[in-house]
């Protein structure tokens, strides 16, 4: 009596739970639910995934509590994601989540891989709980199957329905609901380059400049340092506190441009500060492609400030902290046109060459910029290097050295901001000291640096600027031993897309009509590209680069 009372209250619970799973996973079906290919996707993608399972298994309970938990898990990555990168998920995040060059990055995440392995675990246990329900009839599962083609068939046909696709990418960035951005994405993976519409005239037509190179001048020296995950924390709001003075972010006398920096990234995404300057061109544009443009996209690019430095006589070289495969970096940095792409340990640095230098010092990066200047000498060379050691994860136990707290009132934020800023320290001496060996360099020189994202130290409190989507803005600064004529047109907040097209300019080089239009652009609207105010011209501007010149391909 007693056995079959514990076996009816565990078979109570086991369907209390099941249900809860079910309901939890429609709820997330229907999360932006409408009448349309929306409602139908979500719900009909969750029904094949169930059919296919009854199909395999003929249990009934095991193949409702796997689809539940399926839905529910692709949900909580979605969520992952959104939380470290402000981005959702799509259909091309998996081509990088599987490239096992990458895996060492999850490693890097403790919370992350946790939640992760949290999922796996979640999907064992409950494959475990119904492996032994009972088994349907052979006929009910060959029913699944006809249901299920039809599923399929109605998915496919949704999907690819072109009024459907348009739809769908006027909904972007956020799309319509994570099962349906994965759908939608996965139909769109072949290639085409960003569309605008309406024609170049009015951007060509705009006369107040045009740009012409200096051909007296001698080609300098360049090095763009992109500094991992920094941001000047006056940015953010914090009344009544005394952070400390970064010189680093100060104007000084080899200054030459400098102001807040428009980044399309947040929190990581490094690949995306990183294609924006050396090919010009704005992320964003390439909507769902976006976190995968170091695969689907920068094989299909025609100009990049590799190829244009190399065109006027430059060597070029990346100095990488990263194993070079590391997110497809050193196909796409050998498609723009790098001569040479170096890590730390091929100069003396004691380590693997696969391995990832997460800690590496900042001054030590720089230090062996200054052996590759010394090296390379019988041209002019460009050297781009990335630093590591201002990477997250920031500890929010770490002691709030600024009283922090006082003023957001939030220990674990005060914790990983006060850690996040003795990083930046270090940082700040090394930049400072290698900007001083810039410009009092014999040999003409520039100094381009900028963050490339915001840390994620949870902030969600107010910043002190008065630009829009502030999560993503951080600096650069432009310093060089050339004459101490400033740069002209900088205004109150440049684009990334511009930099590259900025250090051609300071430099006087030729450059190709692409490059040309992108020097013209950042002169037009002081800096600003989806910023500008005037949205004809940023159509007009991106109708030219993407039709006309095609430089995205076709």
């Amino acid at each position: 009596m007693n056995l079959n009372h514990h076996l009816r209250a565990h078979l109570s619970v086991s369907n209390v739970y099941l249900s809860l799973m079910t309901i939890a996973a429609l709820v997330i079906c229907s999360t932006r639910f409408s009448f349309s290919y929306v409602g139908f996707i979500s719900f009909a993608c969750f029904a094949s995934i169930f059919g296919c399972l009854l199909l395999l298994s003929a249990r009934v309970k095991l193949s409702l509590s796997i689809a539940s938990t399926l839905i529910v898990i692709l949900q909580l990555l979605n969520q992952i994601k959104v939380h470290y990168y402000k981005e959702r998920l799509f259909f091309s995040d998996i081509s990088i989540a599987l490239d096992p060059t990458n895996f060492s990055t999850l490693f890097h995440y403790p919370l992350a891989l946790s939640g992760v392995i949290g999922l796996i675990i979640l999907l064992i246990i409950n494959i475990a709980l119904y492996i032994r329900s009972p088994k349907i009839s052979i006929s009910y599962r060959l029913l699944s199957l006809v249901a299920v083609g039809a599923l399929v068939t109605g998915i496919i046909f949704a999907s690819q329905n072109k009024t459907n696709i348009e739809h769908w990418q006027a909904s972007l960035p956020k799309g319509k609901g994570t099962i349906v951005n994965l759908f939608m994405s996965a139909q769109q993976m072949y290639y085409q380059p960003p569309q605008y519409d309406g024609s170049a005239k009015y951007f060509l037509s705009a006369s107040s400049f045009k740009y012409r190179p200096d051909a007296n001048t001698k080609k300098p020296d360049i090095v763009v340092m992109l500094q991992e995950s920094t941001v000047n924390p006056a940015l953010y709001h914090l009344p009544d506190i005394t952070l400390p003075e970064f010189k680093m972010f100060a104007a000084d006398e080899g200054t030459r441009a400098t102001s807040p920096l428009r980044v399309q990234t947040f929190g990581g995404g490094t690949w995306l500060s990183e294609f924006s300057l050396l090919t010009g061109l704005n992320t964003d544009d390439f909507k769902f492609r976006k976190n995968s443009v170091f695969y689907t996209v920068a094989p299909h690019i025609k100009t990049s400030l590799f190829h244009e430095l190399k065109n006027n006589g430059y060597y070029t070289v990346v100095l990488t902290p990263m194993y070079k495969m590391n997110y497809n970096a050193g196909p796409t940095y050998n498609h723009l046109g790098i001569d040479l792409i170096i890590q730390p340990q091929e100069l003396g640095y004691p380590a693997e060459l696969d391995d990832n230098l997460w800690t590496i010092p900042t001054r030590t990066m720089l230090d062996y910029v200054k052996t590759l200047l010394a090296r390379y000498t019988d041209k002019p060379v460009f050297i781009f290097v990335l630093t590591m050691n201002e990477h997250g994860p920031y500890d929010t136990g770490h002691s709030d050295d600024f009283g922090i707290e006082k003023s957001i009132d939030n220990r674990d934020v005060a914790g990983a901001l006060s850690h996040y800023i003795s990083k930046l320290k270090l940082l700040n001496e090394a930049t400072e000291e290698f900007s001083q060996f810039i410009i009092h360099r014999e040999k003409p020189t520039m100094f381009l640096y900028f963050g490339d994202h915001q840390p994620n130290i949870g902030w969600d409190d107010d910043y002190n600027t008065g630009w829009t989507n502030e999560p993503r803005i951080t600096q650069f600064f432009l310093k060089d031993n050339l004459s101490s004529k400033p740069v002209a047109n900088i205004g109150g907040l440049t684009d990334i897309s511009f930099l590259g097209g900025m250090l051609l300019e300071r430099a006087g080089l030729s450059v190709s009509p692409f490059y040309e239009a992108n020097i013209r652009m950042r002169n037009l609207c002081l800096g600003l590209l989806d910023d500008c105010p005037d949205e004809q011209l940023i159509k007009s501007y991106k109708h030219y680069i993407y039709q006309d010149l095609k430089n995205a391909g076709e």
